[in-house]
């Protein structure tokens, strides 16, 4: 029945593109990997820093727009985060900032929202999130990822409904 099935799959190759500063960032891109992966997206991690290896962030990043159609970047990177803009300023896909938690995320976290003009990156602090948005970008043109989406969508939407009826029924 697979084969017989294969012709319903899109022909939409994709890739979301896990970009971190430092090694000691693998816990939290490993999160958003895995939340991506459950959300039936290809993903790929690698580390570089737009701040110490300018040239092979960029040779990185154009390996990727050079083999994909439906890309993704997630910018991973503490502290000063040159990466998330550097990447932005470099490409026309899509760049969403996710630094990683740290004792000083409130003075940290401005260098991915305070970029400078003309760049695009979003930026979130929740490794789900990152994995949301970038799904909700490739199910523009994947509907098995669409799909899987809406799935989520719903069932958090009967959760709630099903936790409602449950008060409403204790408290009559």
């Amino acid at each position: 029945v697979k084969d017989q099935l294969d012709y319903l799959r899109p022909n939409v190759q994709h890739k979301v593109v896990v970009f971190m500063g430092s090694p000691a960032d693998q816990e939290h891109c490993q999160k958003i990997a895995k939340a991506a992966r459950e959300l039936g997206l290809n993903v790929d991690l690698r580390i570089t820093s737009a701040h110490k290896a300018t040239e092979e962030t960029l040779r990185i990043m154009q390996q990727y727009e050079d083999t994909h159609g439906a890309l993704v970047f997630i910018a991973v990177a503490g502290r000063s985060n040159g990466l998330g803009p550097v990447l932005s300023g470099n490409t026309s896909y899509p760049v969403i900032n996710c630094p990683p938690p740290s004792d000083k995320i409130v003075q940290d976290i401005w260098s991915s929202l305070s970029v400078p003009s003309g760049l695009g990156c979003a930026t979130v602090i929740y490794p789900d999130s990152a994995a949301l948005i970038a799904a909700q970008i490739i199910g523009l043109k994947d509907y098995l990822v669409w799909a899987r989406l809406r799935v989520k969508q719903l069932e958090m939407a009967t959760a709630l409904r099903q936790a409602d009826q449950k008060l409403r029924n204790l408290t009559v």
